[in-house]
């Protein structure tokens, strides 16, 4: 899958190296030759291009790349005018930061529907994790309903999964469970994905539950 970053500072050089480790092709874009000589070994494409430049913007192969990510995030202005020439000029999917609520609603005005907030998604992770100390993952279905990836408090280690009756007690559905397993052979952990856990299972301190409900009902389970 071939994906074009513009924009390589913290977060859209992060973006990328993790993108080419799971196996992206990524050309990273940034105007910044510093930046794009910094980071040239840890993604397979890295461009200098002054993005003000719509016929240099259009030598990019935009219709040939699946994914394009604009992550500008200082200059919402750079970040619409960038937009509007991949949209111009055929780009296929693209996703982009908003650096306020004023950029994201011009975003969504020009049809753009897959906005990242950085400051105001990690605020709400953060703050709920402040909540949920032993939470891993938070997504947001609705404002009242969550799926929630983390650890069962300390108390519960030891139980029996049936015994602790989730559904019942809490209103929370079990998704699946990640289950760490110590592979005596290779010497480490190994996660086994339990969608179905057996009657007997005993919850373990690594054990990662993804679970489903409304944000107040997760709260039960800290008490």
């Amino acid at each position: 899958m071939k994906c074009i970053i513009i924009g390589l500072g913290n977060f859209g050089m992060a973006l990328a190296q993790r993108l080419t480790a799971m196996g992206y092709e990524v050309i990273g874009v940034d105007k910044n030759m510093d930046k794009v000589n910094a980071y040239k070994d840890s993604i397979k494409n890295t461009i200098c291009l002054d993005l003000n430049n719509e016929q240099a913007v259009r030598n990019l192969p935009l219709k040939e790349a699946d994914l394009n990510i604009v992550t500008l995030g200082k200059d919402a202005g750079a970040s619409i005018l960038t937009i509007a020439i991949l949209k111009q000029n055929g780009a296929k999917r693209i996703i982009a930061r908003a650096i306020s609520a004023l950029h994201k609603t011009v975003l969504e005005a020009m049809g753009i529907m897959e906005i990242i907030q950085l400051e105001k998604e990690y605020a709400d992770y953060f703050a709920t994790k402040t909540d949920i100390t032993t939470l891993i993952y938070s997504y947001e279905i609705t404002p009242d309903y969550f799926i929630y990836e983390m650890k069962l408090p300390a108390f519960f280690s030891g139980r029996k999964l049936t015994d602790i009756q989730l559904e019942k007690d809490f209103s929370l559905k079990l998704i699946a469970i990640k289950h760490y397993i110590h592979d005596e052979e290779k010497g480490y952990l190994q996660m086994e994905l339990l969608e179905t856990p057996p009657d007997d299972f005993i919850v373990q301190p690594n054990d990662i539950f993804i679970l489903f409900g409304k944000r107040n009902r997760f709260r039960l389970l800290q008490r």
